[in-house]
């Protein structure tokens, strides 16, 4: 259940989901499911179409609580869907689902700003466990998948780069070289520049993320997008 605010007083109103999943007879069986379900949620629409979640997701009414998001949509992948909204909103919070393992998608999926992933087969299982804290804007886990407004703030760039901290192409191109598995000496030849000046511009972005080492600054600019 989720409290709302009707006429000045919290009522407690059953969660509404809506599901995006390229292929039309999973979505249907997902949907027909969640729709045998009525103490656990309401169902505001399922589609096919990204840009009628996008839409829905930020524009329409009802608003919706949670998305069930396929992580395979063709035309965007399930973390860049994610990422679109998250930046847009704190709302919904965002469940990727595959039939694959979910380790292939963890840690994009992380980044795109989602509350965690689930294999396709427990979703029905699980998903009545997880519903108080998805609603909630929370993280499956913890550890691994950010709450959904501290998701929407980073994504907005809004904690702790402000726009003279921006990071300038030249070190943008550092971190992406490395972050590609490119070696010093192959990222100084492909820049052109000297080993130090690599060195250089690797300490600059990283105290304008306010991290200590490359590796942090790889994985804060990929989560700030600019990777």
């Amino acid at each position: 259940m989720r409290k709302v605010l009707v006429k000045g007083r919290w009522r407690m109103t059953t969660p509404i989901l809506a599901v995006i999943d390229n292929d039309a007879w999973a979505l249907r069986t997902i949907m027909q499911w969640l729709k045998t379900q009525p103490q656990m949620c309401t169902v505001a629409w399922g589609t096919t179409s990204c840009a009628q979640a996008v839409h829905d997701c930020l524009y329409a009414q009802p608003s919706v609580d949670v998305l069930l998001v396929d992580m395979a949509l063709g035309s965007m992948s399930g973390p860049g869907l994610c990422k679109l909204i998250r930046r847009q909103s704190a709302r919904p919070a965002m469940l990727g689902m595959t039939a694959l393992d979910p380790e292939n998608y963890r840690e994009d999926l992380a980044m795109a700003g989602a509350q965690g992933i689930m294999n396709k087969k427990v979703v029905m299982h699980g998903l009545p466990l997880w519903i108080p804290t998805l609603v909630q804007g929370g993280s499956m886990e913890p550890g691994v998948f950010p709450d959904a407004a501290s998701a929407h703030q980073a994504l907005c760039g809004r904690l702790s780069i402000v726009s003279g901290d921006a990071l300038s192409a030249r070190e943008r191109e550092v971190l992406s070289l490395y972050a590609k598995g490119k070696s010093t000496k192959e990222v100084a030849g492909i820049m052109n520049i000297t080993r130090n000046t690599v060195y250089a511009f690797v300490k600059r972005a990283a105290a304008k993320l306010g991290v200590h080492n490359r590796g942090e600054a790889i994985e804060k600019a990929r989560w700030y997008g600019m990777l």
